[in-house]
Formats: structure tokens, sequence, C-alpha cells
């Protein structure tokens, strides 16, 4: 008899877990592809306004938590400089990680999650050959949501919010105009939000 009752709970458990899957991925494994908004504030580069791209990660989901990694991209507008006169645009790109936690909430169709976010980024000019030789980090904390469209199909609406870095180093190279230059700096931080919606495809069985 206990033995059968022992049974008996665990398929009831795993019956559970098979249902509380679909609130994220049915896959183990996901493919993201999103739209991305980067909010940058404080002094990591002078000027320096909102910028749009997108991302694309991949994802394993064994449970409730779950683990991204992919590559980002944003564009800045950017207004002049005391080293370069001509405004320009500043792109921003790199890999990133995204740990995640799903909340459940009874609902096998909306599923809300926590997140940190980590992203170590390079930055690229238009308008002239410029090479910075530092890098760009962002280190957030926030959440998000997501709604399952079908088997292998999820809606992803999320935001996190956060800490920039950029690390001393120096800006070399011309300007539009042909001016030289070969300018050191200094590190200095300041913060972010970054907002993402996209579509997760779910891979294999």
């Amino acid at each position: 008899m206990n033995a059968r009752r022992s049974i008996l709970l665990q398929l009831v458990a795993a019956g559970l877990l098979v249902m509380d899957l679909p609130g994220q991925s049915a896959q183990a494994i996901s493919l993201q592809v999103s739209g991305l908004y980067n909010g940058v504030e404080g002094d990591v580069f002078s000027n320096l306004e909102n910028g749009w791209g997108g991302e694309a990660q991949i994802r394993y989901t064994p449970g409730a938590l779950s683990v991204g990694a992919g590559f980002q991209y944003t564009q800045h507008g950017r207004g002049p400089l005391p080293a370069d006169p001509d405004p320009a645009d500043i792109k921003l790109y790199g890999g990133f990680v995204e740990p995640r936690y799903r909340i459940h909430t009874g609902s096998y169709t909306v599923a809300p999650y926590v997140s940190a976010r980590f992203s170590l980024l390079k930055a690229g000019f238009s308008g002239g050959d410029l090479d910075l030789s530092s890098t760009f980090m962002q280190l957030n904390g926030g959440g998000g949501l997501l709604y399952r469209l079908g088997p292998r199909l999820n809606l992803d609406a999320g935001a996190t919010f956060g800490y920039n870095r950029r690390g001393g180093g120096t800006l070399t190279g011309e300007t539009s105009n042909g001016t030289p230059i070969n300018q050191s700096f200094d590190s200095d931080s300041g913060t972010n939000i970054v907002v993402r919606l996209g579509l997760a495809v779910g891979l294999g069985g």
C-alpha cells in the first residue's frame, strides 16, 4: 500500500511539473529575437542619446530557472564632443548573459519572471575613423512577462534597470573632417534602462 501510494505521488508530481513548464517553454532550448531600447544616463558618454536596436539569444530552460546568452546592438545619436565637433552616431554592441526565474501564478498562458542582466559592450562611431579602446559594462535587474502563443512560441516583454560603467582608455583616429584625435580619459559611470519586446521559439522535442 505504501509503495503504491509513493508511486502515485511521484506520478502526480511529474504531471504537475509537465503542466508547469508551458508557462515558459515546453522545450529546454529556445531561440529569442527581440527589439531593444537602451536608455543611457550619466557621464559614460557626453551628449549620448537613448538608442534603439535588437538582440538575439539562446536560452536554456530546465525548469523555473533559465539562463540565456546572446548578442545585443543599439545605435545612439550623439552631440558634438570637445575632441570631435561633428555630431555622430555611437553603436553599442556586444554579449550579455541573462538569468531568469519564472514566478508560477497558476496560469499556463501568462508567466511573470524576475531577471538579471550583465552586458559587456564595445562602442563604434559613425561619421569618422574613430576607435575607443575601453569597454562598456551594464549590470541590471528587473523582470518581465511571458505570454504563450503556442506550443513552441512565446511573446516576451521585459525591462531591466541598472548600472553603467565605461572603463578608462583612449579615443584615437580621425574625425569626419580629418582632424586627428588621440585623447585619454578616465572611467565613468551612470545608469541605464533596457526594454525588450520579442518572440521566443522552442527548439527540439
